[in-house]
């Protein structure tokens, strides 16, 4: 599944009380989608890695107490009790339960860690107890791992007992919502552009390399901000160095001679919706466009219309304005990406979509691209 339908299922998962475990490579957003689950309800995030615990951590260490018991003749006795001082992250669960607030509990890299450790997160997970401290049932539960048949390092395997009370969700890259991602983030365009057409590396398993993950790509793309304002100062050397440090040699050779290639920037909103009609320049930079850069001058032009909805739209005969300029660009595109552009502006704009089928020449388009396509 990809990262919308991973997310939806562990939705409807929690929403029937039972506990998801996303099974994904490293780097390919296990973690994020738990960080967006816990915004979208408005619930605390508290994370467990499980390769970081030693044997008896999680469970609290053992203390020993004191209390007085009333013996047959009625004397008192003092005397001792092991009680186990809890792990500061049950305690960070304790304090936002006490402060009103529902808690997602997401407990990672749960077969990269020793058995014992391993058995003391069961027990938290399916019993929601260990050694006294009892979940509240305002705690969600979302545990996550990578394929135990995917990298060398050692894995402990769950029998079938245990894995049998968790809903396995299987999580896969997307490059389509990759971009989508890194769009809403501001990831450097020329990242995107570069696994639009190069999709297969968003998540690449290099032999005897480092391995490619959608988490390297916000590294590369910060580094290439840098690279980019200052490119003989950090020379092309030092800048290709990093990126294998990221990504492995192949993809970073890749990259570079990308990077390297004489790319104009992308049509704006601005050149498209400036003067009075579509500039005959814009018309001629259509013409020399590929699928890629297209899809992602269109998606620039979704977000920005979407964002800005209130800016923009702000009477009918402006808003109007807006779609004949836009469907004029539009018919500049291939057929089945204008199809493509506009479902997607059904499925995922609805400010956008909102005012588009109020649009003759949007509907009317719409429904002739159907019966051709």
């Amino acid at each position: 599944m990809n990262f919308v339908e991973t997310m939806k299922s562990v939705e409807l998962v929690l929403a029937a009380g039972q506990v998801p475990l996303l099974i994904g490579e490293t780097g390919i957003g296990k973690t994020s989608l738990a960080h967006k689950l816990a915004m979208k309800k408005d619930w605390s995030l508290v994370t467990i890695d499980g390769n970081l615990l030693k044997e008896g951590e999680i469970g609290g260490l053992p203390t020993v107490d004191s209390f007085a018991r009333q013996m047959d003749d009625g004397t008192m006795a003092t005397e001792k009790v092991t009680v186990y001082a809890i792990h500061y992250k049950l305690k960070k669960i304790a304090d936002e339960l006490a402060a009103g607030h529902t808690v997602l509990l997401f407990i990672d890299e749960i077969n990269r860690c020793e058995h014992a450790v391993q058995q003391e997160l069961m027990n938290l997970i399916l019993n929601r107890e260990i050694n006294g401290f009892t979940l509240g049932n305002d705690v969600h539960i979302v545990a996550a791992m990578n394929p135990t048949n995917s990298y060398d390092y050692q894995t402990v395997e769950m029998d079938v007992a245990q894995q049998n009370r968790f809903v396995w969700l299987q999580m896969e890259p997307d490059y389509m919502q990759w971009l989508d991602w890194a769009a809403d983030v501001k990831l450097e365009p020329m990242v995107m552009e570069f696994i639009s057409t190069y999709p297969e590396y968003l998540h690449k398993m290099n032999e005897d390399d480092i391995y490619a993950t959608p988490r390297s790509y916000e590294r590369v793309s910060a580094l290439y901000a840098m690279y980019k304002e200052n490119p003989e100062a950090i020379g092309k050397d030092v800048f290709f160095n990093v990126i294998r440090g990221n990504v492995g040699k192949v993809i970073a050779q890749e990259f570079v001679s990308f990077v390297a290639a004489d790319h104009d920037p992308l049509i704006t909103f601005d050149d498209v919706f400036s003067g009075d009609t579509l500039a005959d320049s814009v018309v001629a930079r259509l013409q020399q466009e590929g699928h890629t850069r297209l899809y992602l001058t269109a998606k620039n032009l979704m977000r920005h219309m979407e964002l800005r909805a209130h800016q923009l739209f702000v009477d009918e005969t402006t808003a109007q304005g807006l779609m004949t300029r836009f469907m004029e660009f539009m018919k500049h595109y291939p057929e089945d990406l204008q199809m493509a552009v506009m479902k997607d502006i059904r499925n995922n704009f609805p400010k956008f979509y909102g005012e588009a089928i109020k649009s003759d020449d949007f509907v009317n388009t719409f429904f002739d691209l159907q019966r051709s396509l």
